[in-house]
């Protein structure tokens, strides 16, 4: 029984045919065109594999003309052949065997980087050449040109083949045939199948037939040739046993006459050539069982010595990507010791560069809070790090940090702030000869009032006045403000300003020493020249008194522990050996 699908069965039906066998017919597979399958863009292409002949035949029904350039593969010498049938020369196909594992043996599918390739197979194939071909480094395209279905065809004629004794063997050319067949057959059939001897094209299909109970499985080769060849050497040997007896009979007759004819001679004589002639006819067997043991043993040398020159093949190209293998190994192994070592060196001059900054702060222009920062700035990049090399440096910075945070916190803008506000304030200070003069016009104004009265009312007012003017008695314990004109109150004013501008700048200068001598004037100045029960004057004082009782003047601290540890650091790596 032939299960190819129509059309691919006739090759191998010729052959039992003209062998003397009958060929039944019955495909367990059919071929189902896909419609909207398209050919693929072949411009570019380096190598197109075909899977099977009908790979092949679909392919080429939209095909025009096949690209000079493009080189062929195919998964078995049957493929190959229906490949030259169509006039494609140069057709890789592997010699042994017809799957994706002989054809990825081959040396020119070893080295494909970089290649683009199509496969042409049936829709739901094997994923394994081009998963190999992918991992490879080739860049690989499928065109799934044609389905492969269950056929509905009625088993009960092969039933009724089988009840009548006329199917001797089944041939099979893959899993799916067979799963087809044994479903197409159902629970009547399969004990049919599993008692009929299974001839299969790879072992592969062999361990799915034994899984499926199937007793006896015999495995031919891929082509239809080695498949005719399994068969009659499975057949020949029953053949000749049943004809045996038939040929026998004359031989036998032949004996008895001989028998008889030398009884008539001698009993002495028949019975010494009876020995001799079974002496010789023993002779003669044993001399052919060594002639076929011997060739058997040359074709058993020969085929140890051809697999043995494909295992040292394979050796020597394992051995070759085993070499490579670790040349590549350590070329990425020291790309990862750059690429490490120059990581190390970035994140090293970083830190440098930010203690560094860190100490010019603290140095110039003693910004202890920049300076904090700064460091830790650093030691949180050291941190993402991780790195155990790396605790000196960070152990040193945690130092200076403790010996920068142990530093009096001086709010030095707060403070500029406020002289800024001070200073803005200078022009709405009341003076304190502006209140004099309001208790002088005070005192005038009750003469004022007298001129309204009569002559010589005013007239005794005048005299008394000018009799008091003759005396003056003043108390003098508390000096009484200095009058000044216009122009030297603005002079004041600005004068003012100019000392408490000057307290900001010894302020950021940290000049202790001018800052508080421009406090104290500033403090002198507005006590005299100032109204002191004017509620601006007494805030002004009042924040002056605060920004004189703060300390600018202590030590400060420094941070070259952390940047000589990071030096030091640097000049290891650099005098340690690559």
């Amino acid at each position: 029984m032939v299960t190819r699908p129509a059309g691919q069965a006739e090759p191998l039906v010729g052959l039992i045919e003209a062998n003397g066998g009958r060929a039944l017919r019955f495909p367990a597979i059919e071929i189902e065109d896909l419609p909207d399958w398209r050919l693929p863009e072949l411009a570019g292409v380096d190598l197109a594999v075909f899977t099977s002949p009908t790979a092949v035949q679909k392919a080429f029904e939209k095909l025009k003309e096949w690209p000079q350039a493009l080189r062929a593969a195919a998964v078995g010498r049957g493929t190959g052949r229906e490949l030259e049938r169509r006039g494609v020369k140069e057709v890789l196909a592997p010699d042994e065997g017809a799957d994706s594992e002989a054809l990825l043996a081959l040396a020119p599918m070893q080295e494909l980087a970089g290649k683009r390739i199509v496969i042409f197979r049936g829709e739901g194939g094997r994923a394994l050449l081009g998963d190999t071909l992918a991992a490879r480094g080739a860049q690989v395209e499928h065109a799934d040109c044609y389905r492969r279905a269950r056929p509905r065809a009625d088993a009960g004629p092969l039933l009724d083949a089988w009840e009548r004794g006329e199917v001797h063997a089944v041939t099979v050319s893959s899993a799916e045939a067979l799963d087809n067949l044994s479903a197409l057959l159902g629970d009547a059939g399969r004990p049919h199948l599993a008692l009929t001897p299974l001839f299969a094209t790879h072992e592969r299909i062999a361990e799915h037939a034994k899984s499926l109970g199937i007793q006896e499985v015999l495995v031919g080769g891929p082509g239809d040739r080695e498949l005719l060849e399994r068969l009659m050497a499975y057949f020949a040997p029953r053949m000749s046993e049943t004809e045996s007896p038939r040929k026998s009979k004359a031989p036998l007759l032949l004996l008895i006459a001989l028998l008889l004819a030398v009884a008539l001679a001698g009993v002495l004589w028949y019975d010494a050539r009876q020995r001799i002639d079974a002496t010789q006819a023993e002779l003669a067997r044993r001399m052919r069982d060594i002639e076929n043991d011997a060739r058997d043993a040359r074709l058993v040398a020969r085929q140890s010595q051809e697999a043995a020159r494909e295992a040292l093949g394979k050796l020597g190209q394992l051995e070759a990507r085993v070499a490579e293998s670790q040349s590549q190994q350590v070329a990425l192994e020291q790309l990862y010791q750059d690429l490490s070592r120059n990581r190390d060196e970035w994140q090293l001059a970083e830190v440098e560069q930010v203690i560094a900054i860190a100490s010019q702060q603290l140095q110039l222009a003693g910004n202890v809070r920049a300076a904090l920062l700064a460091l830790q700035l650093a030691e949180a990049r050291l941190a993402r790090a991780d790195r155990p090399q790396f605790q000196p440096i960070r152990r040193a910075l945690a130092r200076d940090i403790e010996r920068l945070q142990a530093v009096p916190a001086i709010d030095l803008p707060a403070m500029s702030t406020q002289l800024d506000a001070l200073v803005a304030q200078v022009d709405a200070l009341p003076l304190a000869f502006d209140e004099r003069g309001e208790r002088i016009g005070a005192a005038q104004a009750p003469a004022a009032a007298a001129a309204e009265r009569g002559f010589w009312s005013r007239l005794g007012a005048e005299v008394w006045d000018e009799l008091r003017q003759l005396v003056v008695v003043r108390k003098v314990d508390n000096p009484e403000p200095p009058l000044l004109p216009p122009s030297q109150a603005y002079f004041l004013r600005e004068n003012l300003r100019l000392r408490l501008l000057s307290a900001r700048l010894t302020l950021l200068s940290r000049d202790e020493a001018g800052y508080r001598e421009d406090l104290r004037a500033a403090q002198a100045w507005i006590r005299r020249y100032f109204d002191p029960s004017s509620k601006q004057t007494a805030d002004a004082l009042a924040q002056l008194q605060q920004l004189s009782a703060a300390t600018l003047s202590f030590e400060m601290p420094s941070i070259n522990e952390s940047l000589e540890a990071v030096r030091a650091f640097k000049s290891r790596r650099d005098r340690t050996p690559q």
